[in-house]
C-alpha cells in the first residue's frame, strides 16, 4: 500500500475508520475482563473532552504550557493523598505502568552509581509473581533480576528477600497486588529489610493501587497495607488509566521525597539544541492524558471513587463465590483486590477459554507456572456489576461442555505436540518459522481456536515460547493484503 496521491474526504475517512472498528471487541458491552476499565458514559465523555482540549499541547517544555505543569502537579498531589505520601512525596505522570516501572529501576541504578561510582554490576530482588515489566526494565538497563520464591499464600517470601541481598543489590520490589494471584506481598516485613540494608523499596501498585487506596478511604475491612505509611517504602507506581478510569496513557510514579526523584531525571548538555531535561522516558507527547486524568479525578472526587470501589469489590466477591460453586472450577488462592485467576479441576482451561470466546466473553488465559496450573484471569471493574449472573450461567454451560468433551487426546494432536517438541530441540530460524506455522501463527493471522496452541506452548521451553512469540509479532505487524 502506498500513500494516496490525493486526500480523501473527512466523511470517507470516518466511514473507513468505523469499518475497521467493526473488527474490534466491543468493550462497552462489558463482556471483556482485561485492557479496558469502563466506569460509565459520563466519565468517558469527560475524559475524551479534556483529552482533546489538550491534544496538541506538549509537556516537553513546561514554560510553554504551564497549564499542563499545574495539572500534573495537582494530579500527583491527589495521588499522594491516596497513597498517604504526606507533604514530602513527589511524582511524575508517565504513559503507563511499564514506563513507571522502567523509571523506578533507572532511578535505583542512577542512585547506586551516585553513591558508589565504582559499582559495575547491579541487581534487583523481585518475587516470582512480579509483573513482566520488571524483566523488561532489567533488559533495557542491564540490571540482573534476582527472583525469589513465594510462600504458600502466593506472596513474596520475606526471608528469601533478605537472603538474596548482595553488594550489588540496588532495589527490592513487591506487588500490591500481583497480577496472577491478586494478593499483596508482605510490604511491612520487606520494608524493614529495606531499611536495615539501606535499599530502595518499590511497590508495584500499577493495577491495584487506586482500588486499595480507596478501599481504605471507604472504610472497608482487612485492606492490605501497601503505601507510604509503611516505613521503608521509597517509591510506588500506580496506573490512573486502569482503576482511576482516566484516558489511556496515564500512570504515576511516586517517590517518598525529592532526594529520590532527582535520580529519575535525564538532562543533556552535550548537544547544540534546546535545553533538554526529561523526568520521563518520552520527551514530546500529547498533554491529553494529563488533562483527562485531572478532569476525571476532579469529577469523581473521593466519594465517587469510594463508591466505585465498593461496587467493584462486591462484584468481585460475587464472581469468586459463583465460580467456586461450579463443579470443576477453583479460584486460585484468596484474592485481596478486584482481579483473580481460576483453574479447572476437570477438563482443560484452554478449552474453556475457547468455549467462552464462542459465547462472546473474553477472559485472559495464562500458562501454568511453578505455583499453579494453567488458568483463566478476570480483571473486574464497575461495568461488570450487572453481568455477574449472565457470565456465571454461560460459564457453567461452557464447563459442562468441556467436561463432556474431556481432555482432547486425538492421535493428530499427539503427533503435533511431538513434532513441535522435536523442532524446539534445534532453535534455528527455520525451525521457529515451522513452529509458528504449526501453531497457526503465520501471515499475521490469529487462529480462531487457541486450546491446542496453548497446550503446546505450555510444554515448550521458555526460550522457544519467547522467540516464537517474537517471530509471530514481527510478522503480525507487517502489512498483508490477504489478511
Amino acid at each position: 500500500m502506498t500513500l494516496n496521491e490525493k486526500g480523501i474526504s473527512k466523511r470517507e475517512i470516518f466511514t473507513q475508520l468505523k469499518q475497521k472498528q467493526t473488527q474490534d471487541f466491543d468493550w462497552r458491552t462489558g463482556r471483556i475482563f482485561c485492557s479496558v476499565y469502563p466506569a460509565g458514559k459520563e466519565i468517558e465523555e469527560i475524559a475524551k473532552e479534556a483529552y482533546t482540549m489538550f491534544l496538541t499541547e506538549n509537556p516537553v517544555d513546561p514554560t510553554l504550557f504551564p497549564s499542563l505543569r499545574d495539572m500534573e502537579t495537582e494530579v500527583v498531589a491527589m495521588c499522594s493523598d491516596v497513597l498517604q505520601g504526606g507533604k514530602e512525596a513527589v511524582g511524575s505522570l508517565t504513559t503507563g505502568g511499564t514506563e513507571s516501572i522502567l523509571l523506578a529501576i533507572k532511578t535505583a541504578k542512577n542512585r547506586a552509581k551516585a553513591l558508589n561510582p565504582t559499582q559495575t554490576e547491579f541487581e534487583i530482588i523481585i518475587p516470582y509473581s512480579i509483573h513482566s515489566a520488571f524483566f523488561k526494565a532489567c533488559d533495557y538497563f542491564e540490571v540482573k533480576p534476582v527472583v525469589i520464591p513465594l510462600t504458600e499464600d502466593f506472596k513474596a517470601d520475606a526471608k528469601a528477600v533478605e537472603n538474596a541481598i548482595t553488594n550489588n543489590t540496588i532495589l527490592i520490589a513487591a506487588s500490591a497486588p500481583s497480577y496472577v494471584f491478586g494478593v499483596v506481598d508482605p510490604i511491612r516485613e520487606i520494608g524493614e529489610i529495606a531499611i536495615k540494608n539501606n535499599l530502595l523499596f518499590h511497590i508495584d501498585a500499577c493495577i491495584g493501587g487506586v482500588v486499595l487506596g480507596f478501599n481504605r478511604l471507604a472504610g472497608m475491612k482487612n485492606v492490605p497495607e501497601f503505601d507510604f505509611s509503611i516505613p521503608g517504602v521509597t517509591s510506588i507506581s500506580m496506573d490512573l488509566h486502569k482503576y482511576g478510569y482516566t484516558a489511556k496513557g496515564c500512570s504515576v510514579l511516586m517517590h517518598k521525597d525529592k532526594t529520590y526523584r532527582k535520580h529519575q531525571y535525564y538532562a543533556c548538555s552535550e548537544w547544540t539544541g534546546y535545553t533538554l531535561v526529561n523526568p520521563t522516558i518520552l520527551s514530546t507527547k500529547t498533554g491529553g492524558p494529563i488533562a483527562a486524568a485531572w478532569a476525571v479525578m476532579k469529577f469523581l472526587g473521593q466519594d465517587g471513587y469510594c463508591d466505585i470501589s465498593r461496587i467493584t469489590m462486591d462484584t468481585t466477591a460475587r464472581f469468586i463465590s459463583g465460580i467456586n460453586a461450579i463443579d470443576g472450577l477453583k479460584v486460585v488462592g484468596n484474592p485481596e483486590v478486584s482481579l483473580f485467576s481460576f483453574t479447572t479441576t476437570k477438563g482443560n482451561p484452554y478449552d474453556l477459554f475457547d468455549e467462552l470466546n464462542d459465547k462472546g466473553w473474553f477472559v485472559q488465559f495464562q500458562l501454568s507456572n511453578d505455583y499453579c496450573p494453567a488458568n483463566l484471569h478476570l480483571t473486574v471493574s464497575k461495568i461488570h456489576e450487572g453481568l455477574v449472573d449472565e457470565f456465571l450461567l454461560d460459564l457453567k454451560t461452557c464447563v459442562e461442555k468441556v467436561q463432556k468433551k474431556g481432555l482432547v487426546k486425538k492421535t493428530t494432536e499427539k503427533v503435533t505436540i511431538e513434532a513441535v517438541k522435536k523442532l524446539a530441540q534445534n532453535l534455528s530460524p527455520e525451525n521457529f518459522e515451522k513452529i509458528g506455522k504449526i501453531l497457526g501463527f503465520s501471515n499475521g493471522k490469529v487462529p480462531e481456536k487457541l486450546a491446542l496452541i496453548n497446550r503446546i506452548m505450555d510444554v515448550l521451553p521458555p526460550d522457544t515460547v519467547r522467540n516464537t512469540l517474537i517471530d509471530y509479532m514481527n510478522d503480525f505487524y507487517t502489512l498483508n493484503e490477504e489478511r
